[in-house]
């Protein structure tokens, strides 16, 4: 094929191109024009989540967000904590006797159910960023941690000789 021959297809890619994008650009603006679907069915959308708390194992506990004490869990069901829709994380605190207290968010863009796992106050050593007590001062030694005076009785070392 020439030169010449070329110059016709690349105008017909060229122009099948530019109509496929004018038949897109269409398209899109039909799409825009048509109600969105929640519109359609005539759902109001919640304005209310339920956040359902429960404990690891079932226990008694206390759920509180800052200073406010949002409720105690009951032994056998879940606290279930209702919040305005998109209202912000809430940072619980959920404390049981004889277990360590636990740290949590909860958000609030849907109804969600948040278990909390327990751990007895025994077993912290087995939690992911433990770290072992220090020993007290009072059980240190009185010297400080000094390394005991040499003994007047004890032999001289043997002098090394030099060459």
């Amino acid at each position: 094929m020439n030169s010449r021959g070329r110059k016709p297809l690349a105008g017909v890619a060229l122009l099948v191109i530019l109509g496929l994008g004018a038949a897109v650009g269409l398209g899109a603006e039909d799409a825009s024009k048509r109600p969105v679907v929640g519109e359609l069915s005539g759902q109001k959308t919640q304005d209310k989540v339920s956040i359902t708390l429960q404990t690891v194992p079932p226990r008694k506990a206390m759920v509180k967000w800052g200073n406010k004490v949002l409720g105690v869990i009951p032994v056998p069901r879940p606290l279930v904590v209702v919040r305005p829709r998109d209202s912000g994380p809430l940072d619980l605190v959920v404390r049981a006797a004889g277990f360590l207290p636990v740290h949590t968010r909860a958000y609030t863009f849907s109804d969600s159910r948040v278990a909390i796992k327990l751990t007895p106050v025994s077993e912290k050593n087995t939690l992911f960023g433990y770290r072992a007590e220090v020993p007290s001062e009072s059980a240190a030694s009185p010297d400080g941690g000094s390394p005991p005076p040499a003994s007047p009785l004890a032999p001289a070392p043997a002098p090394i000789p030099q060459q």
